[in-house]
């Protein structure tokens, strides 16, 4: 990489973090693009990416073999580390045959797993020796922060054998009260399936994966589970009842039955966040909560998955809480504005009903 490009790129990634951006654009024939606040924007300042640029920054960011990997694949997602311990994951891909980068920011403070939003209960949960933890969202929710969140909780409370199975490894962790090893499929492991396989064997506590790809991969958590380990699965959805439809769709039609009952023996608690600008700059998250109990098994056990959001609706003392409800509550406390959070409310009609009652629509 030249010289030139490298200053170039730790000049825009330092800015990217000054401005408190989300994700940085980098595109053949457009000027920068910063997310800040849910919103996209280019930075003027900069001049227009061209492609020797982007060329450069594969060499800098990719190894020889990352190059080949993605020269086959055309696409590939890596992470770095930048000057001053700023940290990003980079995905790499092509548009009208052109390398196309997208850099998401990787803070390195981790949070408190109460100040996300999640209840005592769904917290507690952490705490049982087995059974299977889902934390769901799409790109760019938070969903990994609170994975590492919870991690994190129990890291510094309790003596466990924690391991991570990540494509690629985000947050590094430091081993406190408990021990933790961060394993990277494809440098680590070559799969997610033989990195199950080699844990069922060792002395681990909890297995946290940043993915769970197919059937094999979800009968050998399953597995996993039911050999005393606790399991904690990262998936994108929109909800708890399209979370848990979607794992039980990874397997074919004649095994289905048995997948749900499975899943519903074992499952503990799921939540689903998205990201929603907060009034006044930043972000806050909006979570979804289900703490397993007799009702929700027995709607899994059925297939009844839409009628889940009920259950979480009528049990808020027993730590759930459904997406509107949490989004009520962040309208009515000021922290959001009510045309962003009815744009993904649930049930809009709804939403609103109660949004006037509580004159709560300005």
């Amino acid at each position: 990489m030249s010289v030139q490009s490298n200053i170039l790129l730790n000049k825009i990634i330092t800015r990217v973090v000054k401005m408190g951006a989300s994700c940085l654009h980098l595109d053949v024939g457009s000027k920068p693009v910063i997310r800040v606040d849910q919103k996209l924007s280019p930075m003027e300042e900069e001049s227009v990416i061209t492609r020797e640029f982007l060329e450069d920054v594969m060499l800098m960011l990719l190894s020889k073999e990352e190059q080949q990997v993605f020269a086959k694949e055309k696409s590939l997602v890596v992470t770095h580390t930048f000057e001053g311990d700023i940290r990003f994951k980079v995905h790499f891909s092509f548009q009208r045959q052109t390398p196309s980068l997208l850099f998401t920011y990787i803070s390195n403070v981790i949070g408190d797993p109460e100040t996300l939003g999640l209840s005592r209960e769904f917290i507690d949960l952490m705490n049982r020796k087995n059974g299977l933890i889902i934390v769901a969202g799409y790109h760019g929710s938070g969903r990994t922060s609170t994975v590492f969140s919870l991690l994190n909780y129990l890291n510094k409370t309790s003596s466990k054998y924690i391991l991570t199975l990540e494509r690629p490894i985000e947050c590094v962790l430091t081993s406190k009260k408990s021990i933790i090893e961060q394993r990277e499929i494809g440098r680590d492991s070559d799969s997610f399936l033989s990195a199950l396989k080699f844990s069922k064997e060792g002395d681990v506590d909890i297995v946290a994966l940043s993915e769970v790809e197919n059937i094999e991969v979800l009968e050998s958590i399953f597995g996993l589970i039911e050999s005393g380990r606790l399991v904690i699965v990262v998936t994108e959805a929109e909800s708890v009842s399209d979370a848990l439809a979607k794992l039980v769709k990874l397997a074919p039609e004649k095994d289905s039955g048995k997948i749900k009952d499975t899943l519903a023996n074992v499952l503990l608690g799921a939540v689903v966040q998205q990201l929603l600008p907060r009034r006044g700059g930043g972000e806050v998250t909006v979570m979804e909560i289900l703490i397993s109990n007799s009702a929700a098994k027995v709607l899994i056990k059925e297939g009844r998955f839409a009628q889940i959001t009920s259950i979480i609706q009528t049990s808020r003392d027993e730590g759930m809480r459904s997406l509107d409800q949490a989004l009520l509550e962040l309208v009515k406390t000021g922290e959001v504005d009510y045309r962003d959070a009815l744009e993904i409310a649930i049930n809009k009609t709804d939403f609103q009903v109660v949004a006037q009652k509580f004159d709560i629509t300005n």
